[in-house]
């Protein structure tokens, strides 16, 4: 991982977002074409879009197998071409397992700028051991961004079934960036973990997990929600450009 980068420490606002890590396609469980998520991104102002298709699991079975992610990499690589004025960042979602065991596949990594991975369900666990889970994906190696259901205990009042303080510093130790998800489906809010989460230095994400182009601008929701919550730029990697996003998320290892 690359050293802090530092964005103003000003209240995040819509124009300070550069670009969106967690949309997904027709090459999976997504709506729209690559090039429709583009043009939409595009319109919206950004400057780069990551696609994070769902790698093939019990989850996902119409994820991306190896040969789906290598077609995928050569439509990317001319939409690249030919929006010169705009980055794409090729990224995937891949679902960690009941203990947190984060299973890739081999050479998954020769095309990829960035892993999401995706926590399991708490059903069937208790606090210790899904928390335990949640380190485990955290410390893979090849793991950049934690979705959920992190991304929605980020925003929920407390009690919520992960010991957070653990995951937050797990998160601090390792450089793992954490999900804020921007299209929240409770209304009762609350920030005691971002808050949290700005005091040890750990990074979030705002993303709206776009199925399909239209839900791309919800991520003016999560820049309110985290201006609410007293959030600046930053703590948030989509105020970084997508050159520092991919010095960031080089496959060095982590700690």
């Amino acid at each position: 991982m690359t050293s802090e980068l530092q964005p103003s420490n000003d209240l995040l606002r819509p124009c300070d977002i550069r670009g969106l890590l967690h949309s997904h396609s027709r090459y999976a469980d997504g709506a729209h074409s690559l090039r429709r998520m583009v043009e939409t991104a595009r319109e919206l102002g950004l400057e780069y879009l990551g696609v994070s298709d769902h790698l093939k699991s019990v989850r996902h079975p119409e994820g991306l197998d190896a040969e789906g992610e290598a077609v995928q990499y050569e439509e990317i690589s001319g939409l690249r071409r030919e929006f010169s004025d705009f980055d794409f960042l090729h990224g995937v979602e891949v679902d960690a397992a009941h203990d947190g065991t984060v299973d890739l596949p081999l050479g998954v990594f020769e095309h990829l700028d960035y892993v999401i991975a995706a926590l399991p369900e708490p059903e069937g666990h208790s606090k210790e051991s899904y928390t335990d889970a949640a380190l485990k994906a955290i410390h893979h190696p090849s793991v950049d961004v934690i979705s959920r259901p992190v991304g929605s205990y980020m925003l929920t009042k407390p009690p919520v079934p992960l010991d957070m303080m653990r995951v937050l510093k797990a998160a601090a130790e390792t450089g793992t960036v954490l999900e804020v998800d921007a299209n929240p489906a409770c209304s009762d809010l609350d920030g005691t973990h971002c808050r949290l989460a700005a005091e040890l230095r750990v990074l979030l994400a705002i993303n709206p997990n776009a199925h399909r182009a239209a839900r791309l601008v919800d991520y003016r929701q999560g820049v309110e929600i985290a201006r609410t919550m007293g959030l600046d730029c930053r703590q948030f990697v989509n105020t970084f450009t997508a050159t520092q996003l991919r010095d960031r998320f080089k496959r060095d290892g982590k700690a």
